[in-house]
């Protein structure tokens, strides 16, 4: 198990009703937040993991609102959706480097790169 990845986002939602999602920055796109699972914790542990120590997030202000599988050259891989609001994210102004929260435009954009099941439309 040591070599699957997991990969997860965060939904900011404003008292607006606007919805920015958090992203991982590479030199020329935009990815989901991913990570290595192994064998001493769980999926969502991972990620969780991975959202604290390199996010920077405080991953007690946030709660998983999806789960779903996506794949990508035919490897499956978990993708657990946050949700925190901007109140809660007002604490932790300071993401990690690399890491920026995007529009619904741009995470759709991320989607079409996998081959993703039973993911809900985030508008």
């Amino acid at each position: 198990m040591s070599c699957q990845l997991v990969a997860g986002t965060v939904i900011l939602s404003s008292s607006n009703g606007e919805k920015k999602f958090l992203v991982k920055k590479t030199e020329s796109d935009f990815d989901f937040i991913t990570t290595s699972m192994n064998d001493e914790i769980t999926s969502l542990a991972s990620i969780l993991q991975e959202l604290k120590t390199e996010a920077m997030m405080d991953v007690s202000s946030i709660d998983l609102v999806e789960l779903t599988n996506v794949s990508i050259d035919e490897q499956k891989m978990p993708l657990f959706v946050f949700e925190m609001n901007e109140i809660s994210y007002q604490k932790n102004e300071e993401l990690g480097n690399g890491f920026t929260w995007e529009t619904p435009k741009t995470f759709r954009e991320v989607l079409t790169k996998f081959n993703v099941s039973g993911v809900p439309i985030f508008e």
